[in-house]
């Protein structure tokens, strides 16, 4: 392993501690004063959020802009911070961070072991909520997710999504294993909002097109899973607003893969429908529309 690895993961797990000490709340308002810094003095992909913000949002100002770019970092932080503890979050911190409309309703569609997917985006408390939806739920999520690029790091952050009993599966190397488990019943957290390839389809996300991935889209058809689209909405208390919604398969085209065109843009559209009343919670900082 590289000597910078391990420097990098001294400081980031010297962090971890002192934020176990410090508590859930602390951690969240630290969040915030590292955004600063973050935006001020690391102004990390700075050019893409802006450019991506500008792409969506035209008719906002420049000042709007940066207000907004500076509001990315700090969720970003927030974010990030919330996945450090979370293998010390305990289930009262949990209940008064998440709040959700209708649970029983999905519980009951959830009943008889019934399969589902939990589709949402890389939008407000996506880690935290993502992972501590299955201890909500009562049944363990399966995670569809990406090592990081230093393999100290990326072994506690896997851990730490493993919290309430989830599993991981490392992306692009076992779909056969995500698909085997929504046929014997499991439940699937994937965030569906990721890029997809040049010569892959494209849709409309704020009215430009893009391309993504149709990965989901595709093993629900062909498992005949429940699709339920997700949105975690942070609140000004750090408080999670959970929006749930289930993907409707009614009135699809004939042809399979216009079958997945339609489902993909029925959730991407869902995906941006939280993204405009929150802009700053979303992560800009990939190139949305790189191609």
């Amino acid at each position: 392993m590289r000597i910078k690895h391990r420097i990098e993961y001294f400081f980031f797990i010297s962090f971890v501690k002192y934020f176990q000490l410090v508590g859930l709340k602390k951690t969240r308002h630290s969040a915030n004063i590292l955004g600063y810094f973050l935006y001020y003095l690391f102004p990390v992909r700075k050019k893409v959020v802006k450019s991506n913000l500008n792409i969506a949002f035209p008719n906002k100002s420049e000042t709007e802009i940066k207000r907004l770019t500076l509001k990315t970092y700090q969720n970003i932080l927030i974010t990030f911070l919330e996945l450090m503890y979370l293998p010390f979050v305990s289930k009262k911190e949990i209940d008064e961070s998440i709040s959700i409309h209708d649970i029983e309703i999905v519980k009951e569609k959830l009943s008889n072991n019934k399969s589902a997917i939990f589709l949402t985006g890389h939008f407000g408390g996506w880690e935290f909520c993502l992972s501590s939806l299955s201890q909500k739920i009562g049944r363990p999520f399966q995670l569809l997710a990406q090592p990081q690029s230093n393999p100290f790091i990326s072994d506690y952050v896997m851990k730490a999504r493993k919290t309430f009993g989830n599993e991981i599966i490392l992306s692009g190397i076992s779909v056969r294993k995500l698909y085997e488990n929504l046929k014997n019943g499991g439940i699937v957290g994937i965030a569906g909002d990721q890029r997809g390839s040049f010569e892959g389809p494209r849709f409309s996300f704020f009215n430009r097109p893009t391309a993504l991935f149709t990965g989901t889209a595709n093993i629900s058809l062909k498992t005949n899973c429940l699709v339920i689209m997700t949105a975690f909405e942070r609140q000004p208390d750090y408080s999670y607003k959970i929006h749930l919604e289930e993907l409707g398969f009614n009135d699809l085209p004939e042809r399979n893969e216009d079958k997945i065109r339609e489902l993909t843009q029925r959730y991407i559209f869902f995906l941006e429908k939280h993204i405009k009343k929150n802009p700053e919670q979303y992560f800009w900082l990939h190139k949305l529309w790189k191609y």
